[in-house]
């Protein structure tokens, strides 16, 4: 029987095994796919990090490649996800799915595809974000027309012929629109409240400026909102050496904007009277932020470029009221062929019997120790601070949950 049994072989199961093994803690990854597996399987061909490579530090290893403002595509990340699992002999597991965790005396009872087991602790490492989440409405859809989440798209070519609807205007959303804009592909964006941020700001990354502003230490109890802890992220993206993306630069190149969709009756989109507001809060969003780190700038006595960081083409619209408020659409007559569903992903942790989990389903804890004796989870948004949900912040997460685990198994 391990010590520990670690559930998911992402950055943050693979982060806790090298932690443990440092401590010399018995344990075993348990993966029902495979190494870096909702990289592999949840992001299109093109797909590249958000945050710049000089983050991609796991606990033994610091990024040392040649390129630290860079941003990794979705394979190199996972290729580096398998090599550091080598390097540190981490004893993943394979293919085998874990179905129920029971505590029992002195440690957890793990129902498993492969039979049960038994261990002193349990680590959950699956993220946050589990599988896409898909409105209700979706059902409504004319069978006739492809409806696929953000996670299954994966190239433009692999979309039938015709016009594509992208619903969500978070990174993946957006994100989405450039990759099929290159194709040449005809697109049109149902917008949401979603701010959005410059990918660089005075001669700095965004992701610099969140570090040194103190933005990537807040946490859960510093949000004006907690359900910001799972709201879509800002629009910037990584992709070819990462550049400001925004809904004004969408419709400058053609792409048709919407406001939300509120309902779905065959092919007949009806739609909320709030592009106008999506578009204009995006750009309060990236002012604020900007005004932020000049604030920070002069209070702190210090010297950066005085260039803003963005173009022309993301300038707001002198003209907002000119931008059309639809309240349908009819996807039979514009020709569209597509629905690619970018509204986010859910969580389900219902196969833990165990009293720690908030009125949604979300664990509760402290950097990742609850209340449960031997239950701990890694890499959720806001698991400690906001870095926690990413490369950049699961390794100090992993340190201190592998250093409670080796308190609580010598007590």
């Amino acid at each position: 029987m391990p010590d520990v049994v670690i559930v998911g072989a992402g950055q943050a199961g693979l982060a806790a095994s090298a932690c443990l093994s440092r401590l010399g803690i018995d344990h075993v990854v348990l993966e029902k796919n495979e190494i870096g597996a909702s990289w592999r399987r949840q992001r299109w061909d093109s797909f590249c990090l958000n945050t710049p490579n000089w983050t991609l530090n796991l606990p033994g290893r610091d990024y040392a490649g040649g390129d630290p403002d860079g941003f990794m595509e979705r394979d190199g990340f996972v290729d580096l996800l398998v090599g550091y699992a080598k390097d540190f002999n981490v004893p993943v597991r394979h293919g085998v799915e874990v179905r129920r965790a029971t505590p029992e005396d002195n440690g957890w009872r793990i129902e498993t595809s492969s039979g049960p087991m038994r261990a002193r602790a349990i680590i959950v490492a699956t993220s946050t974000h589990q599988s896409p989440r898909i409105p209700p409405e979706a059902e409504f859809l004319d069978k006739r027309i492809l409806s696929l989440s953000a996670a299954d798209y994966r190239a433009p070519d692999r979309l039938p012929d015709g016009k594509i609807l992208i619903v969500g205007a978070a990174q993946s959303g957006m994100q989405i629109v450039e990759d099929l804009q290159e194709a040449g592909r005809e697109i049109f964006l149902a917008t949401s409240r979603v701010g959005r941020i410059p990918r660089r700001y005075r001669g700095r990354d965004v992701i610099y400026w969140y570090d040194r502003t103190g933005l990537m230490d807040r946490q859960a109890g510093d949000l004006d909102d907690p359900r910001q802890i799972f709201g879509g992220q800002p629009q910037y993206t990584g992709w070819r050496g990462g550049h400001t993306i925004s809904l004004q630069k969408f419709h400058r190149d053609g792409v048709r904007l919407l406001g939300r969709v509120e309902g779905i009756d065959g092919a007949a989109l009806r739609l909320a009277a709030d592009l106008r507001e999506n578009i204009a809060a995006a750009d309060r969003s990236s002012a604020q932020f900007c005004s932020n780190i000049d604030a920070f700038i002069e209070r702190h006595g210090l010297s950066f470029p005085a260039d803003g960081g963005d173009d022309a083409a993301h300038d707001p619209f002198d003209d907002l009221e000119t931008v059309p408020e639809l309240e349908a659409l009819s996807l039979a007559d514009e020709g569209i062929t597509a629905v690619i569903w970018a509204t986010g992903f859910g969580f389900d942790f219902s196969w833990i019997d165990a009293e720690t989990f908030d009125n949604s389903g979300y664990p509760v804890t402290r950097r990742g120790e609850t209340t449960a004796e031997g239950l701990y989870f890694l890499g959720l948004n806001f698991l400690h601070t906001r870095r926690s949900g990413i490369v950049y912040g699961v390794g100090s997460d992993a340190e201190y949950v592998a250093g409670r685990i080796r308190s609580y198994l010598d007590g």
